[in-house]
């Protein structure tokens, strides 16, 4: 269905298969949920500009706009699957505002439900406060993130966790409401993966001895995913220096703060609510959580 003939290295989407994809789309949602599995979120391309060397296709926003109005959208309405939101974007952060812009109008503004987005491009939290700000109703997902073996230390344990926390508290703070990680347990060379793009995870298993070991990546996210509960709304937080990075969540009576601290020092800091302070030490290379309790 695509112009190069085969699933991976890019290629467009053949004009005469765009009804056809969509189709093909409803069906395999359609087929999770006759399993038994809740579809609540849709992609509609991943990397649509990379030509990568696994499976890819390639969108112009024009032509993924145009897909989505007259292919995809009048499709899953016709299946019954309109609640499921559609997400655009689907790949680095530093072209999401821009793609966003490409798309949402009045038109596809209830069509779609978000910008999904990866990291491998560096930071771009600043492209998410712009996100946020031109289309404050839209979702943010953080729909990819790993660490990849050709471009980082395979063994690099603490650096690769702790670039873990730097983006999910950097991300969060500018309004991601969810955080996907590409893979949740791999083996122990980084795979499988057919084209050898192997990867560090939460959980590696090694096949030879059975032996599953969770890996400082998983102690990392521990402290997001087990006390930002589903439902809490980010508070504002200040710091005195740029060496500790900072998040904080609230829900109901109950406060939760995720501290980050990369650098070789110890660092003191004071955690001030109102007229009441409680002092605290920050280890170096570090990460800790807390909860406050009460009114």
């Amino acid at each position: 269905m695509k112009t190069n003939g085969e699933r991976n290295n890019g290629g467009k989407l053949k004009a005469e298969y765009k009804s056809r994809w969509a189709e093909y789309i409803c069906r395999y949602i359609e087929e999770y949920l006759n399993r038994g599995y809740h579809v609540t979120k849709l992609s509609m391309q991943n990397e649509p500009k990379a030509v990568q060397t696994w499976d890819s296709c390639v969108f112009t926003a024009e032509e993924e706009k145009e897909f989505l109005i007259e292919y995809l959208w009048p499709a899953l309405k016709a299946h019954g699957l309109k609640g499921i939101e559609i997400f655009i974007w689907d790949h680095n952060k530093e072209r999401a505002f821009e793609w966003a812009e490409a798309l949402i109008d009045e038109k596809t503004d209830e069509m779609i439900a978000g910008i999904a987005f990866h990291w491998y491009s560096g930071d771009h939290f600043e492209n998410l406060r712009m996100i946020r700000e031109r289309f404050p109703g839209k979702k943010l997902l953080m729909s990819e993130g790993c660490i990849e073996y050709s471009k980082f230390t395979a063994d690099d344990y603490l650096k690769n966790a702790q670039r873990y926390a730097h983006d999910i508290i950097g991300d969060l703070n500018e309004g991601m409401e969810i955080f996907l990680d590409w893979n949740l347990i791999l083996d122990g060379s980084g795979g499988p993966n057919h084209v050898k793009n192997y990867c560090d995870a939460p959980f590696l298993y090694d096949i030879i001895h059975g032996q599953l070991t969770e890996g400082y990546i998983l102690a990392y996210l521990w402290h997001f995913a087990h006390f930002i509960e589903p439902g809490a709304v980010r508070m504002g937080v200040s710091r005195y220096t740029d060496k500790l990075e900072v998040t904080a969540f609230r829900k109901d009576e109950r406060i939760v703060f995720v501290i980050l601290n990369r650098t070789a020092e110890e660092l003191p800091v004071y955690i001030r609510l109102g007229d009441q302070c409680a002092g605290i030490t920050v280890s170096a290379q570090s990460i800790g959580s807390g909860v406050i309790e009460g009114e």
